[in-house]
């Protein structure tokens, strides 16, 4: 039962996620307040997964490497991305926007990655046991999680980056339209 559960949740990102990259590498309509939902939603998902680790067995200490590969990684994707999204304004007066779609490959990465190692290392019930529990982990196990949710936290650093730049760019789009 547990199993199918997983298969569930799988097929449901999935589905979500082909969606957002072809949204994202044809260009849609954009909105700023969707933007941030979707990055605060983004940012929940990341954080119920890797701070899951903590019940594993690595260590609380590595909360501040955590945090600042988000921050580093929220900075770089911010400045690197910039040349890369496309705005403008369609026939129906909406402003789209396409393009940054590297920050959600490396989420995405990080995602099933953290899913896979999940199923390995605790078993196929890691959804619903991993809180709660107080299952350790060899060390071997340890550091790849902690790679994994390293790699975690650049992809959702990266995609906060990319969507602080998208909103900079539809505030600028409208403040020149205005002109």
């Amino acid at each position: 039962m547990v199993s199918f559960q997983i298969l569930i949740f799988v097929v449901v990102i999935a589905i979500v996620m082909v969606f957002r990259f072809k949204k994202i590498l044809s260009g849609g309509p954009v909105i700023k307040n969707r933007v941030i939902l979707v990055t605060i939603s983004y940012f929940g998902i990341s954080m119920f997964t890797v701070f899951s680790s903590f019940q594993i067995g690595v260590s609380i200490w590595f909360a501040f490497a955590y945090a600042s590969m988000l921050i580093g990684a929220t900075y770089l994707s911010h400045r690197l991305v910039r040349d890369s999204i496309k705005v403008w304004k369609s026939d129906d007066g909406k402003i789209h926007a396409k393009g940054g779609n590297i920050p959600y490959v490396i989420w995405i990465v990080g995602l099933a990655s953290r899913f896979v190692l999940g199923y390995v290392f605790i078993g196929p019930d890691f959804f619903t046991t991993a809180y709660g529990s107080q299952k350790t982990l060899s060390m071997l196990a340890i550091e790849v999680t902690l790679v994994v949710d390293l790699i975690m936290m650049l992809g959702v650093g990266a995609l906060a980056g990319r969507n602080i730049n998208l909103i900079s760019k539809i505030k600028n789009f409208k403040t020149e339209q205005e002109l």
